[in-house]
């Protein structure tokens, strides 16, 4: 029985469908009731992590001020030589002089942190007192303040740290240090701290651990603020009637709370709107099963029974069936478009394979009829002859070695990478193969970079320009010179190897020129054959990476060649 008969395959999809909305239309309405009461919880989350984030900006304000603030007295007490000269003054006029010195650094304080209201200094043996604030304080404030620093003299240095010293409309925090009954003081005032970005009926202010604000005309002129439970959150009712939701950070030193409030907002406030919208789309969906059922079967389940049967005869092997494109709903028509495109393509890939596969095979088989040169091998068996009849037994060993390097090199995979200095080693060989018995021996000379003498080329790639030197010079009372060089070339992509063969000869024959600088349309010809082979290797390799091109110089032939340096051709995989 096929398991992928259409009307199979048309009444599980359709039972399925069905079932999925049956099961989803009941759960609907709990999942948009799980969803208001999500969305509320993470509303009043995030309103909640904002408030605390501002909280800890001006909360680290505070405390930063309380930090620096002392380090500066304890600085000063114990390290200022200006403060030591009041504490030592002989007379009450170098007590003032001291004192001038000692509040020119208090005036930068002052003005570098918004909560410091003042620096205060007392000589107790002169009953000399000076002052330095900002902001505006009434007098009554300011006598309230001066008491408190000469109380610090007469109490002696177990007076220290920060305590709450109470004037006419807020409270302030004093902190002095007493040295040989001569006071350093800072003070600190909460509510000279400034608010910004803050919505509208939002508030922050500082309260002490009893709940008392610091500035009642900031905290609702409140006499007591509730102080917070576990939740560090509570809800006050100012005097106009509005209730607020306060937030609580604590600070250090037991100096109370830091706290924000906001006008609260009732959560059926805050839902009510969500829960309409959101149950208008669920009765919305429910009236529309029906008709995106029919919608469903007429658009989507008969054209996928189509492609069905279609991917059951790609399965079997049919690669000329296509899938017809007559749907109303574009996407159904574009998938069977990319259905088809991709047999096509795989048509088309099947083709090209098996041209490339032909064309490696028949580039192979040509290289290796290239490498059968018979008057080459049998000038070399007359010379070992010659050789031998004159005893030059050292000679004609030295000539083996090199004719067997030759040889490797000639007999290897046409495909598989070889060094830069294997491939120089063999050309090395060859020459000195053409030197023996030669009248007028051809010369080589070298210029290669030091880096790129492992660089992976090609076989053949220098030996193949240096035979057609040979092959093909015309020189008669000149010997041949033949220039190899090679260097590396930078550029984006990884860089290029250069490689340029040049002789002395009288260079390639305009026509000849013209042959080899143009296409590689057959991959053999009687005429360089060997070019011919390099060429066709080169295109299989590399694509259009690597470049061959030949021109004729003021002295000879030069062919040069440009090989991408990082690409694999690793194993001759070609694929």
């Amino acid at each position: 029985m096929n398991v992928f008969s259409k009307s199979h395959n048309t009444t599980s999809f359709r039972n399925t469908a069905i079932l999925t909305m049956s099961v989803i239309v009941l759960p609907l309405f709990i999942v948009v009731v799980l969803f208001d009461v999500y969305t509320v919880w993470q509303q009043k989350t995030a309103v909640r992590n904002s408030r605390y984030s501002t909280l800890s900006a001006y909360q680290a304000q505070f405390e930063n001020t309380l930090r620096v603030t002392e380090d500066f007295l304890t600085d000063t007490v114990v390290n200022s030589m200006d403060f030591a000269s009041i504490i030592y003054a002989r007379t009450k006029t170098d007590a003032y002089v001291a004192s001038q010195a000692v509040g020119v650094p208090c005036k930068v304080q002052l003005k570098a942190n918004e909560l410091l209201g003042s620096f205060c200094t007392y000589s107790k043996a002169f009953d000399y007192y000076r002052i330095s604030y900002t902001g505006s304080y009434p007098q009554s404030d300011l006598a309230v303040l001066r008491a408190a620093v000469k109380a610090a003299a007469e109490a002696g240095p177990s007076a220290a740290g920060w305590i709450p010293l109470s004037f006419s409309d807020r409270t302030v925090l004093l902190n002095t240090y007493v040295r040989n009954q001569t006071v350093f003081a800072a003070m600190i005032d909460p509510a000279r701290q400034s608010y910004s970005v803050l919505g509208e009926n939002n508030l922050i202010f500082y309260i002490m651990q009893d709940g008392t604000p610091y500035a009642c005309n900031i905290a609702f002129h409140a006499d007591a603020i509730p102080l917070p439970g576990k939740d560090t959150g509570v809800t006050f009712q100012a005097d106009n009637g509005r209730k607020y939701d306060l937030t609580f950070l604590p600070l250090s030193r037991e100096n109370g709370y830091i706290v924000y409030a906001t006008p609260s907002v009732s959560l059926l406030k805050m839902l009510n709107f969500t829960q309409r919208v959101l149950l208008a789309i669920t009765l919305g969906l429910l009236i529309s099963i029906p008709l995106c059922w029919l919608s469903l079967r007429q658009f989507i389940l008969e054209p996928l029974n189509t492609l069905t049967q279609t991917t059951q005869a790609i399965q079997n092997g049919d690669t000329q069936i296509r899938v017809p494109q007559e749907s109303r709903i574009q996407e159904v028509n574009d998938i069977s478009g990319t259905v088809n495109t991709m047999l096509d393509i795989i048509r088309q890939q099947k083709i090209d394979f098996y041209e490339q596969k032909l064309e490696t095979q028949q580039a192979q088989l040509q290289y290796l009829h290239m490498q059968i040169r018979p008057h080459f091998f049998l000038n070399c068996l007359n010379i070992i002859y010659s050789m031998a009849g004159e005893k030059k037994y050292a000679d004609i060993q030295e000539l083996i070695l090199d004719l067997s390097t030759y040889l490797r090199s000639t007999f290897k995979n046409s495909f598989k990478p070889v060094s830069l200095e294997e491939e120089i080693r063999s050309v090395n060989s060859y020459i000195r193969i053409q030197q023996i018995g030669t009248e007028l021996p051809p010369q080589l000379d070298f210029e290669i970079d030091a880096d790129i003498a492992q660089a992976s080329i090609p076989p053949l790639s220098i030996l193949t320009f240096v035979e057609n030197s040979i092959k093909h010079s015309t020189l008669i009372d000149t010997p041949l010179e033949i220039r190899i060089k090679c260097r590396k070339l930078a550029s984006e992509d990884g860089g290029y190897l250069n490689i340029t063969v040049s002789d002395n000869s009288a260079g390639f024959p305009a026509e000849i020129l013209k042959t080899l600088n143009g296409p590689a349309n057959e991959v053999y010809n009687d005429y360089h054959v060997g070019i011919a082979n390099l060429k066709q290797r080169l295109r299989l390799l590399y694509g259009e990476k690597a470049t061959l091109y030949f021109r004729n110089l003021a002295g000879g032939a030069c062919a040069e060649l440009f090989l991408p340096i990082h690409a694999n051709i690793s194993g001759g995989d070609l694929q």
